[in-house]
């Protein structure tokens, strides 16, 4: 059965997608069968890949119930690697699976919202190796759905002085969903430290968050690089992963690897 990551910060600009986009890319070129699924409604990740993402069924039909999961999973010009899209009407389901929410836990009633998407991922768990989920900060339902459905979740944060207060909050969420569940989850957590610099500040941070978050954080931290941050921005280039000649392509690398020790792929 495919295993199941997730990249969660509350915290709005934090990597997740850079993230999820890489770590997919680096586990696609080393042969292992990946599915990326965009639950952003800015659909970020979906455009990297998909031009008509917004013309297309995808994440929102399938919770909507209007086609299989086995219907909105496309390929990708890269081998071993698919994408389910989002869109902006991913925006009308998350308020709804938030009203689910709030009523099912006022009325104590077993809350099955917070089990959609694992329910929906089980039918094609079988057909991957990895499956990928790229989240929209905004909605905690979204967040409690990743914590029923993945085995690790990475929480992104990058080298600021709101840092550790967006991982803190973020982590101390997910271990009391943890442990208020009607289910028996156990999901691994992991930090991911982003944007570093060669700065003593940069340092400082990294030597911080690694003391306040002991045993939880990758050895791999991501390096902020002008160039190959301005190539996403402008030429719509995710793939830093794919520049061997970069230190954040070798970082992501390292991930890479660091995340196939972890998760024992």
């Amino acid at each position: 059965m495919g295993k199941i990551i997730s990249c969660n910060n509350q915290k709005g600009g934090s990597g997740k997608t850079a993230t999820s986009i890489n770590i997919a890319k680096g586990l696609a070129d080393i042969g292992y069968r990946v599915l990326l699924v965009d639950l952003d409604l800015q659909g970020n990740t979906s455009s990297k890949f998909k031009e008509d993402y917004e013309e297309i069924d995808g994440i929102v039909e399938a919770i909507q119930g209007k086609v299989r999961i086995e219907d909105v999973i496309y390929d990708t010009d890269i081998e071993n690697l698919f994408i389910i899209p989002s869109k902006l009407e991913w925006l009308d389901c998350l308020e709804e699976m938030a009203r689910e929410d709030y009523l099912m836990e006022e009325q104590e009633k077993t809350n099955t919202s917070v089990m959609k998407i694992r329910n929906l991922l089980e039918p094609v768990r079988n057909d991957f190796d990895v499956i990928i989920l790229d989240n929209n900060p905004s909605y905690k339902t979204i967040l409690k759905n990743c914590v029923y459905a993945a085995n690790l979740i990475i929480v992104p944060v990058n080298i600021d002085r709101n840092a550790i207060k967006g991982v803190d909050y973020t982590i101390r969420y997910i271990s009391r969903v943890i442990y208020e569940a009607e289910e028996d989850i156990r999901p691994n957590f992991m930090i991911l430290i982003t944007k570093t610099t060669r700065t003593k500040v940069s340092r400082e941070c990294v030597e911080l968050i690694r003391r306040s978050f002991p045993d939880i954080v990758f050895s791999t931290t991501i390096a902020n690089q002008i160039a190959p941050a301005e190539k996403q921005t402008f030429y719509d280039d995710y793939f830093m992963i794919d520049n061997p000649n970069t230190k954040v392509g070798k970082d992501y690398r390292s991930l890479v690897e660091e995340i196939r020790k972890e998760m024992d792929l």
